[in-house]
């Protein structure tokens, strides 16, 4: 493994700057650190090298050991920078994606806290997507861009291409991990719990129950300090409010309500099926205070942008709808109830209103930010390292740029959508 870093070191700058467009970097350069700006940075490809001893490679590829956590070593170099070599705890990420080692596996990566707490340069924990159900592989930079525009506190992301004990594993997304470090730098006050919420259960009465690592709700942070779920269990007891008018008065005390129903705009905006608004009642944090007031946190953004991965054929758009208690499941084509919060909001007439003004925010904020020309960048961008892994001329590409082009046309079919709405409903 020692040879294998050196030989990695000697090659790394050369492909990183190929893939950057960079013709020239100077010795001082060379020899320069990685900055924070490095791990989140659309315009550039971090290169991150694995390196993972036997009994992890082992762990990684055994089903029972999938989300154990286990030691490797993790380098990451764009420009000339580098950050040498760091200790990491790595597993593997996803549900039903989930896959081995040895196939195509999105990982989590933990830094050992270190004197600072923080980890390495502010980042606790990093996320490797392996892109397996976005075939744009440019869903979750476009879904993320348009949340944070909206000012919902959302991930940043970057491109990374991977290698595992010097194998090239291709295109990754390097998504930002909404741990304790994103909470502090996109909240002023003090955070008591991250939650994280699991597939369909939703803020049902009886689902706080459990501790940190099990229930309808597990909390990624804040149970060292306070190890009970009470701020959860009051946030249902508002939730299943039967008085709508009291529910959207008392939403106010126990939630960030403009953030929510900003978060559940964009969510819809973007056809997020696989979110929280969506029939899966999925892929969402979270964010409580020690008020006990929360704040929703999208994730898991890949099936966005209208993207029907159930058919074969090109061009085909899933089309959720934006202001409906139910919604079809692409998979299962089964006619299903979306979640509760969002369901109550848009029977609501005041609540309604105010989904319908933020989602006409939403639709202007994606011409005022050019959505459609920053996802043709990020194409741009990742399209010498998809060479590399795809002929040019090969189906494979042509699927990729063919789902690129549909995702990026899928913003204006959402835009006339949401003009529809807002004059059948007369909204200012």
């Amino acid at each position: 493994m020692v040879i294998q870093r050196g030989l990695r070191r000697l090659v790394a700058g050369l492909s990183t700057l190929v893939l950057s467009s960079v013709l020239l970097v100077s010795p001082a350069q060379a020899a320069s650190a990685l900055k924070a700006t490095d791990f989140f940075n659309p315009a550039k490809i971090l290169r991150i090298d694995l390196d993972l001893p036997a009994p992890t490679v082992e762990a990684l590829n055994d089903p029972q050991t999938f989300r154990t956590y286990v030691p490797g070593v993790i380098t990451m170099s764009v420009d000339g920078r580098t950050s040498g070599d760091l200790d990491m705890d790595i597993r593997l990420k996803g549900t039903t994606s989930i896959s081995e080692l040895d196939a195509t596996p999105s990982f989590k990566i933990k830094f050992p806290k270190g004197a600072s707490g923080t980890g390495y340069l502010g980042q606790r924990r990093l996320t490797l997507n392996a892109l397996t159900q976005d075939t744009s592989k440019i869903h979750e930079y476009g879904a993320y861009a348009l949340f944070n525009a909206m000012g919902v506190p959302a991930s940043k992301t970057g491109w990374a291409r991977v290698y595992v004990n010097g194998v090239d594993r291709g295109l990754y997304l390097n998504v930002e991990q909404p741990d304790e470090n994103f909470m502090a730098k996109r909240f002023k006050d003090i955070t008591q719990h991250v939650y994280e919420g699991v597939a369909v259960h939703d803020f049902k009465p009886g689902k706080d129950y459990g501790d940190n690592v099990t229930g309808a709700f597990l909390a990624d942070y804040g149970w060292k300090v306070t190890p009970n779920k009470n701020d959860l269990t009051k946030f249902i007891a508002v939730a299943n409010n039967i008085n709508s008018a009291s529910w959207y008065k008392s939403l106010e005390t126990y939630a960030d309500r403009p953030a929510l129903i900003k978060f559940m705009a964009v969510e819809n905006f973007l056809g997020h099926w696989d979110g929280y608004t969506g029939p899966n009642v999925n892929n969402y944090f979270i964010r409580s205070n020690t008020r006990g007031k929360f704040t929703f946190i999208p994730w898991g953004a890949d099936q966005t942008f209208g993207e029907n991965r159930r058919t074969k054929s090109l061009g085909d758009t899933f089309l959720t709808p934006m202001l409906a208690s139910t919604s079809t499941h692409p998979w299962s084509q089964r006619e299903t109830a979306r979640g509760m919060l969002y369901t109550k909001c848009i029977t609501y007439t005041v609540c309604r209103t105010a989904y319908l003004t933020e989602l006409k925010a939403v639709s202007a904020m994606a011409t005022k930010m050019k959505l459609g020309t920053l996802m043709k960048s990020a194409a741009a961008v990742i399209k010498p390292l998809l060479l590399n892994q795809f002929p040019a001329g090969s189906e494979e590409l042509q699927i990729i740029e063919m789902e690129q082009a549909r995702s990026i046309a899928f913003i204006t079919t959402r835009q006339k959508e949401v003009a529809a709405l807002v004059k059948t409903y007369k909204i200012k």
